[in-house]
């Protein structure tokens, strides 16, 4: 590691975009924000591993516990070639996404994006038996990211091209930060929106299904979330850093109202903390 890239690193934490030449490329506004970078300014390339915990109550689809918690090994980083890139960032709402940088201007970068998203995994669950299997769905659409100031601005327009659920996602976010010396604060707010077709394949339950459980037959609608977050991120060393994050979001009637769900709540809350070694 290069003297210029561990001081990068430490006033930075981890890095906002990757780069080769001189085209600039935007990362997901939950990395932009905590690395403290308001523009679309050039960076290298990273990857980072480290440990975390987290804990939280949320809604249940196979347990009637709303409180969880848990520990987890993880690997970040992004790399690219030529506008092409890579992200993997487990703190997104997106936390593995292949691209292409398409456009860059001072204030907005456009990038075409593909990445697997809402996996299944909870409908192995014994209680689902009868039910269709779920399987995550292959998300291909654009990523519009604005640099106004301090605060950045985030838009996503996706449609499922796996055929398992045929659905569309959208998602508009906004974000900035605060630096006081090495601590760097940040603050997010987003609105998710999920159209019905999506919400038919993970929450519905169709007259086939119901016939054959004992689940009645549900067909939600489209839905919006809201989300919320605050976080802190620190330098401990060059190579170390140390995040905490709380975050809340909104959980709405179209899937609460679904039969297949064990626990029921307006909201879901999380607090989490990880240490990372970054490259």
């Amino acid at each position: 590691m290069n003297s210029t890239y561990k001081k990068i690193l430490v006033t930075a934490v981890t890095l906002l975009s990757v780069t080769l030449s001189s085209a600039s490329i935007a990362a997901d506004i939950a990395h932009a924000i905590r690395n403290n970078t308001q523009d679309n300014t050039t960076t290298e390339n990273y990857f980072e591993i480290g440990i975390g915990a987290a804990m939280g109550v949320a809604p249940k689809l196979a347990s009637s516990e709303e409180q969880w918690k848990g520990r987890s090994l993880f690997i970040n980083g992004s790399y690219n070639w030529n506008g092409l890139f890579i992200e993997k960032y487990g703190e997104s709402s997106d936390p593995f996404v292949i691209g292409y940088n398409a456009y860059n201007s001072d204030n907005w970068s456009f990038d075409v994006v593909v990445g697997s998203k809402y996996g299944g995994g909870a409908f192995t669950n014994k209680r689902f038996d009868g039910l269709d299997e779920r399987k995550g769905s292959t998300m291909f659409g654009g990523r519009l990211t604005g640099y106004f100031g301090d605060n950045i601005f985030q838009f996503s327009a996706k449609h499922d091209i796996s055929g398992n659920t045929n659905g569309f996602a959208a998602s508009a976010v906004a974000g900035r930060n605060w630096q006081l010396r090495n601590w760097n604060f940040h603050g997010m707010l987003g609105l998710y929106y999920y159209n019905s077709s999506m919400n038919q394949y993970y929450y519905g339950v169709s007259a086939e299904e119901a016939a054959r459980t004992e689940f009645t037959e549900y067909k939600p609608g489209g839905n919006v979330n809201f989300t919320a977050e605050v976080g802190v991120t620190y330098p401990i060393t060059e190579d170390w850093v140390f995040r905490a994050t709380a975050r809340a979001r909104t959980v709405s009637d179209e899937d609460m109202d679904s039969p297949l769900f064990m626990t029921r709540r307006s909201s879901a809350m999380a607090l989490s903390t990880s240490i990372s070694y970054v490259f």
